[in-house]
C-alpha cells in the first residue's frame, strides 16, 4: 500500500517537473526568437491609458498583452472594457484568471492566437506594448483596420510613420500617443 502511494507520487513529482520544463522551454524559446513578456506595472497602465484618455464604457485592446495587466486596470481603474490579443496560451490562461481574480470576467476578454491572421476586434483605444519591428508590421494592419481618429498609445516603442500627436516621460518609461 505504501509502496503504490509512493509509486503515484513519484509519478505526480515527475509530469509536474516535465511541465514545469516546457513551460520554461517555451518562454525561453519566446524570449529568443520572438517579443518577451514584460509586464506593465499597475502604476504606468493607469498613466498610460489615462494619457490616451481612456472613458468608463470604452473598450481597450491589448495587442500582445501577456498576462492581460492593461486590459484588467482598463475594466479596474476606469470601468472600460477590453480584449487582450496574445500569442502565448499560457499567459492568456494566467490572463484569464486574474481577470476572474480581480472580479473583472464580465469586461475583459482574452484572445490566444496570432494577431497578423485574425479578424481585430473593435476597439476606442489599442495599446502596445511591442518591439519596434513588430509595430513596423502591426502598423499598416491597424490602419487598414481602425477608423480614423482611433487612438493607439504605445509603450516605449514609437511607429514608423503614424504621426506623433503627444509623448510623454512617466518614470522610466516613455509613451506614444498616436491617431488613426
Amino acid at each position: 500500500m505504501i509502496e503504490s502511494f509512493f509509486l503515484l507520487f513519484l509519478i505526480f513529482v515527475q509530469l509536474l517537473l516535465i511541465g514545469v520544463i516546457i513551460i520554461m522551454a517555451s518562454m525561453a524559446w519566446q524570449s529568443i526568437f520572438g517579443v518577451p513578456w514584460v509586464r506593465t506595472p499597475r502604476r504606468l497602465t493607469k498613466e498610460m491609458l489615462s494619457f490616451a484618455g481612456l472613458k468608463k464604457g470604452q473598450c481597450v485592446v491589448d495587442f500582445g498583452s501577456g498576462d492581460g495587466s492593461i486590459v484588467i486596470d482598463a475594466a479596474r481603474d476606469f470601468g472600460a472594457s477590453g480584449i487582450g490579443i496574445e500569442a502565448r496560451r499560457d499567459l492568456t490562461l494566467v490572463a484569464k484568471l486574474r481577470a476572474k481574480y480581480f472580479g473583472v470576467s464580465d469586461k475583459t476578454e482574452f484572445v490566444s492566437g496570432n494577431f497578423f491572421s485574425m479578424d481585430l476586434p473593435k476597439a476606442d483605444i489599442i495599446a502596445v506594448y511591442l518591439f519596434p519591428e513588430v509595430n513596423v508590421k502591426l502598423e499598416p494592419l491597424l490602419v487598414k483596420t481602425y477608423p480614423s481618429g482611433t487612438p493607439i498609445i504605445s509603450r516605449d516603442f514609437s511607429f514608423p510613420n503614424l504621426p506623433l500627436k503627444a509623448n510623454k516621460q512617466f518614470e522610466k518609461s516613455t509613451f506614444f500617443l498616436y491617431y488613426i
